[in-house]
């Protein structure tokens, strides 16, 4: 008996022994946010908080969303599989009734004996029907089903701030407005999720059990509220608006939400300059609250032993190709923000330039924390890019919208919209997609290639 109660006493030590040791994992989810940002070489745009952490990260340059929605993308992230594996393509769908046998992300921490959390947006969905045996820390009610992750998300009353601001389509597009905060800006998503995660954090620091905190800002989407110190960074005259060449090749209309681009395309230049003004003030407070965050993680000594990631769940037109919105399959839309802080990584690299998809960010997590990574996920851990070793590597990038496809290589990126119209741009004469190749004989054969791969694809799933 004594030998059992010793071996027992032995194994409950081990056990005790390697969850103090295991890693945290802080993963931050910004929402519709490009690559607008400082640490990716922009001009204006103030994110200091993101070049912080940008220089104690591997930034990859050429980070790509397999499919620029929110919904779909996000829960490309956290499952790790492409859209057209695990059918779930539009808002509408439920990755739990589309993919109902997967792991998620957050899911392979829970098993592991994590506390897992989310604050703020990091699934599209709450619905108790998809994410099953969720606590709802907002009202403390467990739904009956059971299996990801405890969340809180603010109830998103931001109409109740007060401040200048108008819609820019005349009330045609209701998310199309811009608000200069001056009064209940603590009511404002974003300052409530950092103000909840600060607090959470501070009783993770108390309980020194490993942790999952998925933490969602919902900014810079639309609507563009944000407190005024923020619109005052951006004065009108330092805002520029994308140049098109008169001569660039026309864009199908099959290439855009016919309803948005009609409407966009009867904003004058005055609204179209609040719009991006506004953007670029919604990135800075956003920023603002990722500060905070990261300061608080600090200060609790926990950094150390903190692995953080940040991502964008797609990126965003911002006036290119007369759009103001995400859903096309152009590089504004699908290119994103990734930065992964791993504190223990003992390397000099501290960028990537590599093509890389959205959904290798699942299994590069799961095996820094050395959590079995879920079966299920299609994508390649990122380790051996952030060691700087010289591995064979992927040629190309995936996206989806809807029935339309895109592969984005090195150099060339191909757009097939429903099988009727193409697109081949050259991004080494051509970065911004202005110049359609597809009828250039000089391109014959990068045509005929990427043609066969766009073949590829993982079909959509029936």
């Amino acid at each position: 008996m004594k030998k059992l109660l010793s071996c027992a006493l032995f194994l409950s030590t081990l056990f005790l022994h390697a969850q103090e040791n295991k890693m945290n994992v802080l993963f931050i989810m910004s929402d519709d946010l490009n690559v607008d940002i400082a640490s990716y070489g922009h001009p204006i745009v103030k994110t200091p908080n993101l070049d912080k952490l940008r220089s104690k990260s591997v930034l990859f340059s050429q980070a790509y969303s397999q499919y620029p929605l929110c919904n779909p993308s996000r829960n490309s992230i956290l499952s790790g599989m492409y859209p057209g594996t695990s059918g779930c393509l539009s808002n509408a769908d439920q990755l739990r009734k589309t993919a109902p046998d997967i792991t998620t992300l957050p899911e392979a921490f829970k098993k592991q004996g994590y506390e897992v959390i989310s604050t703020g947006k990091i699934f599209h969905h709450e619905d108790p029907q998809s994410w099953t045996g969720i606590t709802n820390l907002r009202t403390g009610k467990l739904h009956p089903q059971g299996k990801d992750y405890n969340f809180y998300r603010p109830a998103f009353d931001e109409r109740k701030t007060i401040g200048e601001g108008r819609n820019l389509t005349e009330g045609e597009l209701g998310f199309m407005t811009w608000r200069s905060v001056t009064e209940k800006e603590d009511i404002l998503f974003d300052s409530r999720t950092a103000r909840w995660t600060m607090q959470h954090l501070e009783k993770l620091a108390e309980d020194e059990k490993p942790f999952f905190l998925g933490v969602g800002f919902s900014r810079p989407h639309d609507p563009f509220f944000a407190p005024k110190r923020f619109f005052d960074m951006y004065p009108m005259e330092s805002i520029k608006l994308p140049e098109t060449p008169q001569n660039a090749s026309k864009v199908p209309m099959m290439a855009y939400y016919d309803v948005f681009k009609r409407a966009f395309d009867k904003m004058d230049t005055q609204k179209r300059l609040e719009f991006v003004r506004s953007y670029y003030a919604s990135i800075s407070y956003m920023d603002e609250q990722l500060g905070l965050v990261l300061d608080k993680l600090e200060a609790l000594n926990l950094s150390n032993n903190t692995l953080v990631v940040f991502i964008s769940d797609h990126g965003y037109q911002v006036g290119e190709k007369g759009y103001f919105n995400k859903t096309l399959l152009f590089e504004r839309s699908c290119r994103a923000p990734l930065m992964i802080s791993n504190p223990k990584l003992k390397s000099s690299v501290n960028k990537v330039d590599k093509i890389v998809e959205f959904i290798d960010v699942l299994p590069t997590i799961t095996e820094i924390t050395s959590v079995p990574t879920p079966k299920t996920a299609e994508g390649r851990s990122l380790i051996p890019l952030m060691k700087g070793k010289k591995v064979e590597w992927k040629e190309e990038a995936i996206s989806y919208v809807n029935a339309d496809r895109s592969i984005r290589t090195e150099r060339y990126r191909l757009i097939n919209w429903r099988g009727q119209k193409e697109a081949l741009y050259d991004h080494q004469r051509d970065p911004g997609e202005h110049f359609n190749q597809v009828d250039n004989p000089e391109y014959k054969e990068v045509l005929k290639r990427l043609r066969s791969k766009l073949k590829e694809i993982p079909e959509f799933k029936k």
